[in-house]
């Protein structure tokens, strides 16, 4: 896992190096632009930037903008000529130190409010731009001028003419990100580690495009006390580890599966499957009495059972998880069925409809008797929390952190780049983007080998003396793990059968993550 701050945070790490190594901050300006342009100063080479058509920066007055204008003075020391730079305002004092290195040295340094025409030429002519009009200080919208020079960069890369390289994060973005704002279009962001989280904002994401790690300019262990996690393959195994040899079906995990109705028996029928591929020894589907000679002859391995008239004298204590919702509707009745289940305290996966009957039930004033785990896309976390997907997906740590705490749950915001927090105010992303696992059935699987994963770490933990994860010092913790395994799974196996197959349907999603959960991790790629 990769540590990732708030931009506050970073500002303290800064202040913290400069303090602690007594470091003054032109000579760590000048230790950050040289591993900048050692990141960049080959992708300038193969554009012909510098040499052809313009290696160009467009600065701010705080520490990017100084970075970018050092970063051409290095430049142009390693023998490219066609250097240049725009000043959005008047740059502050360290800024203004490399501005007039560059000026003796005969590179243009012109300004954005004084040379607009000579400016736009410089924009119309750049092969590379080095972005550095903005940083993590920014707490609002950029405004002008500096709004206007990024404009006209953002024109050029949508000509095809240049490309943006950003320094830390494109400019606009910032903790406070909001769809709106204008950002830059980078094709790289030279990310000065520890990495900000606020690149994994899902709206923003698109616009940062590669994220090239700039190591070594503050200590490696700058965000070792960081809540936010960004999640890596290799993860998974310590995430979800397998069982032991003396493992037997009982002792896997087992779990009770209420989804689907008349319509919608797909969604049942890979919940069901996904539980068992992620590992649990036993998983029983609860079907509506419609649903039942429906679903029964097409699973063979899950035990397909009718669902109790009466689930209020309905015996849940032999199942370490439960898993509700996926096409399971959303009537009366049913949010009846979900208080009732809720109420055996056996730890649940919430999904789909039982998102929505859930906040119903929060509404009436309904609690949790245990933890649990949620897994809305955006649409529902926007019932769970009022806010419009576009805002929660533009800035979503910390409604999504006050919804699990709030819930004492596990929330897995599910996009493109999804985020997952838990009831202390832990936070993990990854970075999936995967399109192959926008097919139907996507979220019925991720709920599935969530639940699955969970029955399996709660087995586990009782076989290893800790209880059904209810006694440990952090009853969340099993959740969270499953959640964060199940993520990654369910991304990684996306990623492999589009690989393999192409475009594919849902089923596939269970071979490729069973092929990752059940590896040894010694074989782990």
């Amino acid at each position: 896992m990769i540590g990732l701050v708030s931009c506050p945070e970073a500002a303290r790490i800064d202040a913290a190096t400069a303090s602690g190594a007594a470091m003054p901050p032109l000579l760590l300006m000048e230790d950050a632009s040289l591993k900048l342009w050692g990141a960049v100063g080959e992708i300038a080479r193969e554009r012909g930037a510098g040499k052809g058509r313009f290696l160009l920066a467009l600065c701010g007055s705080g520490n990017n903008g100084g970075d970018a204008l050092a970063m051409l003075r290095h430049a142009r020391f390693s023998g490219l000529n066609r250097v240049a730079a725009i000043l959005a305002k008047e740059p502050g004092e360290l800024a203004a130190l490399h501005a007039a290195s560059l000026t003796a040295l005969g590179v243009t340094v012109l300004s954005w409010t004084k040379d607009r025409q000579a400016c736009e030429r410089l924009i119309g002519d750049a092969s590379l731009i080095l972005d550095g009009l903005s940083g993590s200080g920014l707490s609002g919208p950029l405004r002008e001028p500096s709004s206007s020079l990024l404009a006209a960069a953002n024109e050029a890369v949508g000509k095809g003419g240049a490309a943006i390289a950003s320094i830390d994060l494109p400019s606009g973005l910032s903790d406070a990100y909001e769809e709106s704002w204008p950002i830059a279009e980078a094709a790289w962001t030279l990310s000065i580690e520890p990495r900000k989280a606020c690149l994994y904002f899902p709206l923003a994401r698109s616009h940062c495009g590669r994220i090239l790690p700039i190591d070594g300019v503050f200590p490696y262990d700058a965000a070792v006390a960081s809540s936010a996690q960004l999640l890596e393959a290799a993860d998974l195994p310590l995430l979800a580890p397998l069982p032991a040899d003396s493992a037997y079906k009982g002792s896997r995990g087992k779990v009770a599966i209420f989804a689907g109705s008349e319509g919608a028996s797909g969604a049942a029928v890979l919940a069901s499957r996904s539980c068992l591929a992620a590992g649990a020894g036993i998983a029983s589907l609860f079907a509506s009495p419609g649903l039942f000679p429906i679903v029964a002859p097409m699973l063979d391995a899950v035990m397909v059972k009718r669902e109790p008239e009466d689930l209020r004298s309905f015996d849940l204590s032999r199942f370490d998880a439960i898993l509700v919702g996926p096409g399971w509707g959303r009537s009366s009745a049913r949010r009846d069925d979900l208080a009732r289940l809720l109420e055996s305290g056996i730890p649940a996966v919430l999904d789909a409809d039982a998102i929505g009957l859930y906040r119903e039930l929060v509404d009436s004033g309904f609690r949790l008797k245990a933890p649990a785990i949620l897994t809305p896309h955006p649409g529902e976390f926007a019932v769970l929390t009022g806010l419009e997907p576009g805002r929660s997906l533009a800035c979503p740590d910390k409604p999504l952190v006050a919804v699990a705490k709030a819930a004492g749950a596990v929330i897995v915001l599910k996009s493109h780049v999804t985020w997952i927090a838990s009831p202390l105010g832990e936070v993990a992303v990854w970075d999936g983007r995967e399109c192959g696992l926008g097919t139907a059935g996507s979220g019925d699987v991720l709920a599935g080998l969530t639940a699955g994963l969970l029955a399996s770490g709660i087995a586990r933990a009782r076989r290893s003396g800790d209880g059904d994860g209810a006694g440990v010092a952090d009853a969340s913790a099993p959740f969270f793990s499953a959640a964060r395994a199940a993520v990654l799974a369910h991304g990684l196996a996306g990623s492999r059968a589009r690989e393999s197959r192409g475009w594919f349907e849902s089923g596939a999603i269970i071979e490729e993550a069973a092929k990752l959960l059940g590896r040894p991790p010694s074989n782990f790629p």
